[in-house]
């Protein structure tokens, strides 16, 4: 575990396999932020070369101080690990908040980035994805994270993912309540959420994109993707024809094997 500062925010973050000979991997997580949520790719990826992981700015070890979120800031975040690491360039994978971060990394700081994969991820917020990301802001300060997170997993999962994996779902659902950040933080980070447009400037990206979504996610539905694939140039897009949010967890080796294989079409030292 190490740290940096960026911007007066300490960041957590980890290296694994630092050693190794490939261009490093960055994973960045969704809005929950935290690493930990990668742990079903980690072991298909590190044997390839270094993969950098790390807590987003108000989740799990990195501070959490009032005042000090939008997905430009969290993009500077990874810049700034980027420096500590003297890594002069890195493959970008990133799930939702994760893929709005590296829409703005390839759109300000395109020398930096070898690839990216945007998943289930959106140009801009639609007043579908402001409706529901204001709803669940309101559920989560009057009515408390365990009942937040209840009712997110009907969103994040499809229903018969869901439904085939109940226990499962539980489980996670009680363990994410020992590491939650505060609620009034989480709140100001559904803000910044809320306030992503990167619409316009999306046809600049010059970089190599992936821009991956399942069939049955209602959060980031299908459109979105599809729109981010239309205005990135020379972008590929693929469809999983299951899955809903996190076709990452749901659909880990169809995922891992379709960004590996990006990845290594893309590996130019």
């Amino acid at each position: 575990m190490a740290t940096v500062k960026s911007h007066g925010v300490k960041i957590d973050y980890e290296i694994l396999n630092p050693e190794g000979k490939g261009i490093p991997v960055f994973f960045i997580s969704g809005l929950g932020g935290v690493r930990n949520s990668w742990e079903k790719q980690l072991s298909s990826f590190v044997s390839r070369g270094p993969v950098i992981l790390h807590d987003h700015r108000g989740t799990g070890k990195s501070d959490k101080p009032s005042g000090v979120y939008s997905v430009e800031k969290m993009a500077e975040d990874i810049i700034s690990i980027m420096d500590e690491l003297s890594i002069k360039k890195a493959h970008m994978v990133g799930t939702s908040t994760g893929g709005a971060i590296i829409q703005i990394l390839c759109i300000k700081f395109g020398n930096r980035i070898q690839s990216g994969v945007i998943a289930s991820s959106w140009p801009k917020s639609d007043p579908y994805f402001i409706r529901q990301f204001e709803v669940r802001k309101e559920i989560l300060l009057n009515m408390g994270w365990k009942t937040h997170n209840r009712l997110s997993s009907f969103t994040l999962y499809s229903p018969e993912f869901f439904s085939n994996n109940y226990t499962e779902i539980e489980e996670n659902e009680k363990n994410q309540l020992i590491n939650m950040p505060p609620k009034e933080i989480m709140a100001e980070r559904i803000d910044c959420i809320i306030k992503h447009d990167q619409l316009e400037e999306l046809p600049k990206i010059k970089n190599p994109i992936l821009v991956l979504v399942g069939r049955e996610d209602f959060v980031t539905p299908v459109y979105y993707s599809e729109k981010i694939a239309s205005l990135i140039p020379n972008s590929e897009l693929k469809i999983f024809d299951k899955g809903g949010h996190f076709i990452y967890l749901t659909y880990p080796n169809e995922f891992n094997n379709t960004v590996l294989g990006f990845i290594n079409r893309n590996e130019i030292f």
